[in-house]
Parts: C-alpha cells; sequence; structure tokens
C-alpha cells in the first residue's frame, strides 16, 4: 500500500471477503466520526449499481455515478461528510481520491476479488478488512488475502513467471495456493526473484476488524487468524479491533438513521469510535513486519523466549484449540494432512520447551549469545508546553464552583498543558476544543458529540468527568436557548 502524502487527503478502504461482513457500516459511521471532529470527509461508495452507503448516513438517494471525486461529492445530513459513487476502475478511484479537497477519503469496496476492486484496495494508505465470525467469512477472508497477493505479483510483472496472469489464476491461487509456497519457488530458482516475491507478499497489510462479536471466543478467534494467516500465507494481517453485535445496528438502519447519531452510547458506537481513533493514529500505521512466522518451537507457539512454563502451557491449549479438524480458523487453509502434521509440530515444540534440559539445549542452539529478554516499554510522560512561570494558579473546584469553559482552561493551562497537546492525544479538532474553553456553543456539533469531547479533555486534566459533563452540557443547554 502507497504511502500517505501529508499535503493530500488519507486514502482509507474498507473491503471484506464475503458481502454483509459490515464494511459499508463501518466506513460510514468512521466518516461520520472523523467529520464530528473537524475533519474534511468524503466517503465513496465504490459497489456500481449495488451502492448503499447512502442509507447508512441517513441521504435519501445515492449520488449520481461520477468518474472523479473532487467537486463531484454531494452533502449529506451530516455536517462536513460528502458522499460520491464512484464509476471507475480501481486504480483510478485512488489517484482521484488524492486529488479531492478533504482530509479524509474513505472507500467502501465491493465485496468482489476483480482485478478493480483489489487495486483500490491495495492502493488506498489503509485497507480495513472486515470480517464475521463464522466460518465462511474467515475461509473467504483467506481467499482476498491470497488474490490480493497475485494481483501485486501481476501489477509487478511477476506473475508470467508462475503462470498466474489472469482471472482464473487468480480465483486457483485464492482457494489452493499460498504466498509462502510462491516464495519458496522464487527461492529456488534466485535470490532477486526471492527478494521481489517477498517485497510483494509485505505490501499485502490490511488490518483485520471483527465485526458481530457476542462473546470473549469470538475476539480471540480474531487474534488466532491474524497469527495464522502470517503463519500460513505469510501476510503480516494485524488486528485491529472488534464491534461487539448490538441491536442498535439494525434499528438505526429501519429509520435509515446513522448510527453515532441515532444511538451514540449503544456498544457498537462505543467500538466503532475506538476503531476511528486507531485509524486516525498514522504514526502507529507500520511496524517491523516479516514474511511468515518464523520457524523456531517459540513460533510454532507465538510465545516469546522467555516464556514461562505457564505461558507455554496455555500457549499450547491455544494452539491445539485453533488447529484442528473443524476449528473455524484453519477452515480453507489448511487440509485434515496439514493440519495433523502441525499438531505433531505443536506437540514436538511444547515437549521440548516444558522439559528444562531440552530447553536449555535449544535455547543454547538458538542463541548462543543468550535468550533474548523483552526490552520493557519506556514510561511515558505527558508534555508540557506552558513554561511553569506563564501558567496561572489552579482555580478552587469546590463542589459549588461551576465547570465553566474558563474554569475548564485555566486549570488545562495550571498544568502546563497547551490545547494543541490535548487536540493530539484526544484526536479533537482544535476548534471544538477553543470553541468548549470559550463557549462558543455555535461553533459546537450535536450534544451527543460534545459530550463524548468532554469526556476525553477531562480525563486529560484530571477533573471528575461525571461533574464536567453535567455542568457543561446543561450551560450547553441554556446557551442555546
Amino acid at each position: 500500500m502507497s504511502a500517505a502524502n501529508d499535503q493530500r487527503p488519507r486514502v482509507i478502504a474498507f473491503g471484506s471477503g464475503k458481502g454483509g461482513a459490515g464494511k459499508s457500516l463501518l466506513c460510514a459511521n468512521v466518516g461520520i466520526f472523523f467529520a464530528t471532529l473537524g475533519k474534511r470527509v468524503i466517503l465513496v461508495d465504490g459497489a456500481g449499481t449495488g451502492a448503499s452507503l447512502h442509507v447508512y448516513v441517513g441521504a435519501d438517494t445515492p449520488p449520481p455515478a461520477a468518474r472523479v471525486i473532487a467537486g463531484q461529492a454531494a452533502g449529506t445530513p451530516v455536517p462536513g461528510l460528502l458522499l460520491v459513487q464512484f464509476s471507475g476502475p480501481g486504480r483510478e478511484l485512488c489517484e482521484a481520491a488524492r486529488e479531492a479537497n478533504a482530509d479524509y477519503v474513505l472507500v467502501d469496496l465491493p465485496a468482489h476479488r476483480g482485478a478493480d476492486d483489489l487495486d483500490a484496495a491495495l492502493d488506498a494508505d489503509v485497507t480495513a478488512l472486515v470480517n464475521t465470525p463464522e466460518p465462511p467469512a474467515i475461509e473467504l477472508t483467506y481467499r482476498f488475502l491470497r488474490a490480493a497477493f497475485v494481483r501485486r505479483m501481476e501489477r509487478a510483472g511477476l506473475a508470467a513467471d508462475f503462470g498466474l496472469a489472469g482471472d482464473a489464476a487468480r480465483e486457483l491461487v485464492a482457494s489452493t495456493g499460498t504466498p509462502v509456497d510462491f516464495l519458496k519457488l522464487a527461492k529456488a530458482r534466485s535470490e532477486d526473484l526471492h527478494e521481489a516475491v517477498k517485497a510483494e507478499i509485505l505490501a499485502v497489510e490490511p488490518r483485520l476488524i471483527m465485526n458481530g462479536v457476542r462473546s470473549k471466543s469470538d475476539m480471540d478467534l480474531a487474534t488466532a487468524l491474524a497469527t495464522a494467516a502470517r503463519r500460513r500465507l505469510g501476510v503480516p494481517l494485524r488486528h485491529l479491533g472488534h464491534i461487539e453485535y448490538d441491536d442498535a445496528v439494525w434499528v438505526s438502519l429501519r429509520r435509515r438513521r446513522p448510527l453515532l447519531i441515532e444511538h451514540p452510547e449503544c456498544r457498537a458506537a462505543k467500538c466503532i469510535e475506538k476503531l476511528a481513533r486507531k485509524l486516525l493514529a498514522r504514526d502507529s500505521d507500520r511496524h517491523d513486519i516479516t514474511v511468515g512466522g518464523g520457524d523456531t518451537l517459540y513460533d510454532l507457539l507465538d510465545v516469546d523466549p522467555s516464556a514461562s512454563d505457564e505461558d507455554i502451557r496455555r500457549a499450547n491449549r491455544r494452539m491445539h484449540q485453533d488447529y484442528k479438524v473443524g476449528s473455524a480458523v484453519v477452515g480453507g487453509l489448511l487440509s485434515a494432512g496439514d493440519i495433523a502434521a502441525h499438531r505433531d509440530r505443536l506437540d514436538e515444540a511444547y515437549d521440548t520447551l516444558m522439559d528444562p534440559v531440552r530447553r536449555k539445549a535449544y535455547d543454547q542452539a538458538l542463541y548462543p549469545e543468550g535468550v533474548p529478554v523483552p526490552t520493557p516499554a519506556a514510561p511515558t510522560s505527558p508534555v508540557v508546553a506552558i513554561p511553569a512561570v506563564d501558567r496561572p494558579p489552579m482555580p478552587a473546584l469546590d463542589e459549588e464552583v461551576e465547570l465553566t469553559g474558563a474554569i475548564l482552561q485555566q486549570v488545562r493551562e495550571a498544568q502546563g498543558l497547551d490545547l494543541r497537546e490535548i487536540s493530539e492525544r484526544t484526536k479533537i479538532g482544535m476548534t471544538y476544543l477553543s470553541a468548549i474553553e470559550t463557549e462558543r456553543f455555535d461553533k459546537l456539533p450535536a450534544a451527543v458529540y460534545v459530550r463524548g469531547f468532554l469526556v476525553e479533555y477531562a480525563k486529560i486534566i484530571g477533573i471528575d468527568v461525571d461533574r464536567v459533563v453535567e455542568s457543561y452540557l446543561r450551560r450547553l443547554r441554556e446557551g442555546a436557548t
């Protein structure tokens, strides 16, 4: 996926292996959340004749299909949020998106694996792959990842070396082959070909979002799926988060109202807000990644070399649960024979690492200079932007004191916190934060969003959240009348 240009819109594509996974719901509501933070957002419905994104934002009809995005987007009931239906090829879609006058362009991709759809997913700055905890959806997610790899190979001019050209070959690999298989073939031919194939595998780097989660086992399934994709396919799939199953979703759809506006306090809305904040965090987008999950016994059990015996026991139970016939994690990924062979390797890893003598000998052979110990994360402290000599005194915060915008500002400044720092930490626009402190109520969005802003603001400055929300919203209501 391409790197974002800071002077151009950031393109986030929402795709899925099958229809009905919830990508349109997520795309629309992430866009709504971004808009409430003061971002300029354009939603792109890439479904062609199946366009339905307008329903999720509360618009009556879809906008006319267009081959450009800049200047063609139509307004929606949500301030700051525009909508366009794109009708061109996938590669043109992302090119057109980067010419738009917006901070973010969010693309709702069709649930297909054609070349155009894959191009749009691969050219986006971020691809969010939406899934559900059901065997058919998981199997089709693996197919999507395989097909995306083949498309990368086609575009890089490498497909012909393996006889992969065309839709039929892409679908065959999506059903049977794996990127790791082709990496091994490339290794046998030349080091240059091996490195070229490896680069194309690493370029397929989507974020996984599990929708319709009902239990902890559904959450664990998402993590297991990402691990299996890395180990078996070699694709660096990363789990971004989940959305809980919530009846409020279909209630809002029946009323043709956006979920974040109709039910902002429901479980699904809170999950979407958390995911949206992660998508805003550009600095954490990329990590050091490798093809596959490694071949050590620790890699097999997905534990650190410094893992305790109890860590290894838990990992062994988890892996045997995930890698068995009938498991949703390996459906469409491993044959019965492959599963049996992998379980034998798991048993070997467990027996070796649980035997102190054998583990010591293994560690000495694997790590001659000593077993690596995970480096603890460095403690973080807030950046103090206001010099001590310029700070006002801390105001009295007795129960009878009304928490006005001016009081909140004084508390913030007394702690040396600059407003821009709070904006960066909360992802709330500077315009809204300034309006809260100056009580420019006409510049603030609906009260449900102001409530969320106040919660994040109060947490940063260390004041009782409930008291801030109650006091400020009362003033907001009085000011609006």
